[in-house]
């Protein structure tokens, strides 16, 4: 185990760029989870973008380290950059529960846009077998949406209302993450940018810097 380090967030992505809203959710997860540490995990090859043109990983890992550098517990991890072949979930945590051990509580953080696509990704059940979840709801969520994507994958999770949370037969719990949505996503500014448009409210400074200076997503 990480010395010092026994509650640890994983927020996975493409960070093409990193922006505000993926700083938010890490940044609740940490808090509402008492997490010691986040670690951004950016994709070296994104499995649902092998036909699409992605910036290099050194470009997206450097904004991501721009990003946190006045962030002491969140942190880039480049642990995908060293795997080859496309860059799946369940290899990461796979990985990450046989470094840290079974004492180290892992929680991958998601959002419930990706969460809907869930039983499509690469033997997606299995990954209930190395981390808990949180999952992002934003505050106007409609009552009981949470529950109704849960019951539609495979697995049969059980709902504890003690606890307000779902465990999978594997093992893992599933936590609800209450999260003041910052809605803005990477498709967008990347629009902007070629548009000419403002994006200083959408990302750190110097993320939009380093944009500037290396002219991407022109």
């Amino acid at each position: 185990m990480t010395a010092g380090l026994d509650r640890i967030g994983v927020l996975g992505g493409t960070f093409d760029p990193v922006h505000n809203g993926h700083l938010v959710l890490a940044q609740a997860a940490r808090r509402e989870f008492a997490l010691d540490r986040v670690w951004l995990i950016p994709a070296a090859q994104p499995p649902h973008k092998l036909d699409e043109p992605v910036t290099p990983f050194a470009h997206r890992a450097a904004m991501l380290e721009l990003a946190l550098a006045d962030q002491p517990a969140l942190a880039v991890n480049r642990m995908e950059e060293q795997r080859p072949g496309p860059s799946y979930s369940v290899d990461t945590l796979r990985e990450l529960r046989a470094r840290l051990g079974p004492a180290c509580a892992l929680y991958f953080i998601i959002g419930s846009d990706a969460f809907v696509e869930l039983a499509s990704w690469k033997n997606f059940s299995d990954l209930f077998r190395y981390a808990d979840f949180l999952v992002a709801e934003r505050p106007d969520s409609a009552p009981g949406q949470l529950n109704n994507l849960i019951n539609r994958l495979p697995g049969g999770f059980k709902y504890d209302s003690e606890h307000n949370r779902w465990t999978h037969p594997h093992g893992a719990h599933l936590y609800p993450l209450p999260v003041n949505a910052f809605l803005v996503s990477s498709t967008t500014i990347r629009r902007k940018i070629r548009a000419g448009e403002d994006i200083s409210r959408l990302l750190p400074p110097p993320v939009a810097a380093y944009i500037r200076k290396h002219q991407l997503y022109r």
